[in-house]
């Protein structure tokens, strides 16, 4: 059995597993665009079922259900201004909707089954229709640019408090046109399932305006701490958003 304490395998296997289980998330994500789930005229509610076979399919063994760590967040149209505290709607996708997907998903280590690895993935996409307003390809596109943005000012200099990535998101979005999400933070801690219970989940294991800790403080057991960045803009007038999630650190 692998031993959480162990800053050999926090260190550097767990750096090599969380690489491998979000590679195997990005399968699934090619899989949803692949199989074009998202389509006009369905359901919010039949587009998150039909995601959750697909999870079973792609990434669980045979006979195995999937694990979460987090609640799966399909949102269409104007849900796409809430953030993830807000109960999604069961709306019917039109076209030209923004639609995005925030993926929790917790997959067994392949050297150890009875262990399980965390994966947070978020991708937008727009439905195809026609006469689409041309800010809703803008605000996809910027998501993911400030995302890359973001993540590059992260790694100039990983010593960086919570406070401060979270406010040079918050500028890089106001710059570009557009604010962020209600949610009041950009990304978070991730690591094994559930980190929430064995690492803690105060203000400190946030990217938000609380956290003024180093982002490079190590864990309550002395290991290095991974991060997801979030990237959740939202039109100004908050007629739609858009969402892009994914490791921060690797």
């Amino acid at each position: 059995m692998i031993d959480q304490n162990n800053s050999l395998y926090a260190d550097s296997i767990l750096e090599e597993q969380l690489i491998c289980a979000r590679n195997r998330g990005l399968v699934l994500i090619e899989q949803i665009m692949q199989y074009e789930l998202v389509e006009a005229g369905s359901q919010t509610r039949t587009i998150q079922k039909a995601i959750h076979e697909l999870i079973a399919e792609v990434l669980c063994p045979p006979g195995k259900k999937p694990r979460f760590w987090h609640k799966q967040i399909f949102r269409v149209g104007e849900d796409t201004i809430n953030p993830y505290s807000v109960k999604v709607t069961n709306n019917v996708i039109k076209p030209g909707d923004i639609a995005f997907f925030d993926l929790g998903i917790a997959l067994y280590m392949e050297m150890d089954s009875s262990i399980h690895v965390e994966v947070d993935l978020g991708r937008t996409m727009i439905v195809p229709g026609t006469n689409i307003d041309p800010d809703k390809f803008r605000i996809c596109n910027d998501c993911e640019r400030l995302f890359l943005e973001g993540k590059a000012y992260y790694l100039q200099n990983q010593d960086m408090t919570g406070k401060e990535l979270y406010e040079y998101m918050q500028y890089k979005a106001e710059e570009n046109g557009w604010k962020l999400s209600s949610q009041l933070h950009s990304g978070h801690l991730i690591g094994l399932f559930p980190h929430e219970k064995t690492l803690g989940d105060t203000k400190f294991d946030y990217i938000c305006p609380e956290n003024t800790r180093p982002m490079s403080a190590p864990d309550n057991f002395g290991n290095k701490r991974h991060w997801i960045l979030e990237t959740h803009l939202v039109h100004p007038k908050n007629v739609f958003g858009a969402f892009y999630e994914d490791l921060l650190s690797l």
